[in-house]
Formats: C-alpha cells, structure tokens, sequence
C-alpha cells in the first residue's frame, strides 16, 4: 500500500475550521493533556510502589486499584482527541481499494456507530454512579467510594460523543490529497 508523504513545508493538519470544531479540538487536547498527566502519574506512583516493595517492603497500599481507576479515567479522556485527529486503529483490509467516496461514507456511519456507543457509555456511567452511591459500594482496598470513578468517565465519554458526532457531520479530518 503506497502512502503519499508531505513535503515537510506543506501544511499536513489545518484542524477544524468552523467554531464548533474549534471547540471541540481545543476541549478534547485539554482533555488528552489531562489523561496524559494522569497516565503518567499512574506509572509514577506504580513505579514508586514496586521501588518500595522492593528496597523497603513497603509498597502503597491500593496501587492497584489507584492505578486501574488513573487508567481507565486517562483512557477516556484520550478517546476524544483521537477522534478529532482521526487517529483510532483503522482496519481496512476490505475497503484499500474501495473508492474514496466509499471510505468517507464507510468512516461517517462508523463515527456515528461511535458516538452512539460512547453516548450509552457516558449515560451508563452517570447511571452507575448514581447506583453505587446509592448503595455504598467502595473499593476493596482503600475503600473509596466507587461512584467517583464512575462519574469521572462521564465526562469523557459524553466528548466522545459529541466528537463522534461533529467527525460524522464533517467528514474526516484528514482527507485525501487535494480534496476538502
């Protein structure tokens, strides 16, 4: 498969054009930068477990669970910025030699299919939420109450879907050559 390369003055991502795509570019980067930090605080605090476990026998308690409710939160916050950037895991064994039309209707009705998905996400997380508060539940560890990492994928969630939904309505972000 033959990938055209730009030159390095041609400009590769002009972004979003209209104020819409605007907004949701700059909320989903906000978004991505606040899952990366995370991310990074999860591997700085797993690290510093495992160092302590190590040289002092002396691990944090609850790093697990602190690490998988970081990841988990960095990962929906992350999702958003790939879909502006068009940048999810594309499989197109079937459709490299389709047409370019095709593609773009094929890539429209599979932003749609995600904004739908993170849609019922966001709502079952907000749902969830609500029911673990309801009823106590907490961590086994530390015992933090488990509505809070519910409610924090929410948000993500909810700006997966409005960019999936923006995606379907644009088209890609990165058309092919010479096309707009």
């Amino acid at each position: 498969m033959a990938e055209v390369i730009p030159q390095l003055d041609e400009q590769v991502d002009p972004g979003p054009r209209d104020a819409v795509g605007h907004f949701l570019f700059a909320w989903s980067q906000l978004s991505a930068l606040g899952g990366a930090v995370l991310l990074f605080g999860a591997c700085a605090l797993s690290v510093y477990s495992v160092v302590g476990r190590w040289l002092f026998d002396a691990p944090v308690l609850g790093d697990v669970e602190m690490v998988q409710m970081a990841c988990a939160l960095a990962i929906a916050a992350c999702l958003p910025y790939a879909q502006m950037k068009n940048a999810h895991v594309i499989v197109d064994f079937f459709t490299a030699n389709a047409s370019v039309g095709v593609r773009r209707t094929l890539d429209r009705i599979a932003s749609l299919v995600l904004a739908v998905a993170a849609a019922v996400i966001a709502w079952r997380s907000f749902v969830g939420a609500v029911e673990a508060a309801n009823s106590g539940e907490s961590s086994m560890i530390l015992g933090w109450p488990l509505w809070w990492s519910y409610l924090t994928l929410g948000p993500g969630f909810l700006l997966l879907a409005l960019t999936g939904l923006y995606t379907a309505w644009k088209g890609s972000m990165h058309n092919e050559v010479g096309e707009q």
